[in-house]
């Protein structure tokens, strides 16, 4: 993991439900959500990373996503995940990270969950059951800046546009 000791930390998420710019959650109780860019700092976080994460998901619109299987992530393997088949969340991580990793300061805070090591996620959430192969529709982007207990909205918009294909 790289050092970013001071530095705010940032991730980029999808959501099932709409969400408001300035909602705070304990980040042991986020709602449900899908990890589309893993945490990282950024040396202009206001409106510029605003724009990078939303022109990466230009052209997007609400997306189904099949789960499929259960596993744990995080350097020491404790943090349950339900992963997730979509050949669009790739995209959607991959044109995110072009955008935001030439924001002035970027630095991923863990670089080996970034481009090829990305694996598609939810979180698990005690409250949300799912099954393999059971679908979800999300329709709704957010920016939310951390700390070590909570994540605090910052920017959040919704896709508007099917990717090609879909």
């Amino acid at each position: 993991m790289q050092k970013v000791v001071g530095q705010q930390l940032f991730v980029v998420v999808a959501l099932f439900d709409p969400l408001g710019v300035g909602m705070t959650f304990d980040r042991r109780e986020w709602p449900a959500h899908v990890t589309l860019a893993s945490n990282f700092v950024v040396g202009e976080p206001g409106v510029r990373l605003a724009r990078a994460v939303k022109e990466a998901c230009a052209g997007y619109g609400p997306m189904s996503v099949r789960f499929a299987g259960r596993a744990m992530f995080g350097r020491d393997r404790t943090v349950p995940v339900q992963l997730l088949d979509s050949a669009h969340l790739n995209d959607m991580h991959e044109r995110l990270a072009d955008r935001v990793e030439v924001v002035p300061g970027f630095a991923a805070a863990d670089p080996d969950y970034w481009r090829a090591g990305y694996r598609p996620h939810m979180t698990h959430v005690p409250t949300v059951t799912v099954h393999d192969g059971d679908t979800r529709q999300m329709a709704y982007v957010a920016v939310a800046a951390l700390t070590e207990n909570t994540a605090t909205l910052t920017a959040a918009f919704v896709l508007s546009r099917p990717p090609d294909g879909e």
